[in-house]
């Protein structure tokens, strides 16, 4: 059997977080949210692919990135913003970043994207 990979959702705005959160659970995905980049570093669950704002108070998501490929975490990893720029879409996927997503969200192709990296992620896994 197939196990169900974790989304985490890491949004300082409750109503984005509450919107992803239920859109990923009606397409029957695990999810997972925080609030802020340190409580997503904090935890130590299963991640299938990370969504996070660029935008966060305290540790912004170029940082969270950085920590994140410090510590060995490779999965997946989709920046959202409402302030998009080339030179903050070029920063985060030189980071790593698999997607650069403008807010507000479509929300069908942001699946795509999850779907994309997810397949991406088990394919590096299979000999």
């Amino acid at each position: 059997m197939l196990s169900v990979p974790t989304i985490c959702v890491v949004d300082e705005d409750e109503g984005i977080r509450e919107s992803l959160d239920n859109f990923l659970r009606s397409v029957g995905m695990r999810v997972r949210t925080f609030s802020t980049a340190e409580e997503f570093i904090a935890y130590e669950g299963e991640t299938g692919c990370l969504i996070t704002d660029l935008h966060l108070k305290g540790m912004d998501g170029f940082s969270l990135q950085m920590v994140l490929l410090q510590r060995g975490r490779s999965h997946p990893v989709i920046v959202m913003t409402a302030f998009a720029t080339p030179a903050a879409r070029n920063r985060s996927l030189a980071q790593g970043a698999c997607a650069f997503v403008t807010k507000p969200l479509d929300p069908e192709n942001l699946l795509l994207l999850i779907e994309d990296a997810l397949k991406k992620t088990q394919g590096d896994r299979e000999p």
